[in-house]
């Protein structure tokens, strides 16, 4: 991980990128706060999502397994 181009960047790519994604797939700002805070401690994406939608009770109807 680290800083690339001006973006972080992370296994499963760019922050920005990986945004958009979330941002399409439905999810919440606050909920996408949440995936960054986890991304950057580590976690893949596909454990962020499942832990967000725990941690906020809320998943999005259009979102897709991650990862």
């Amino acid at each position: 991980m680290g800083l690339t181009h001006g973006g972080e960047m992370f296994a499963e790519g760019g922050w920005s990128a990986i945004k958009i994604r979330l941002e399409a797939c439905g999810w919440s700002a606050h909920q996408i706060e949440l995936f960054h805070i986890h991304l950057r401690q580590g976690w893949p994406l596909a454990m962020a999502a499942r832990q967000v939608a725990l941690a906020t009770g809320l998943c999005p109807l259009r979102s897709r397994p991650m990862g």
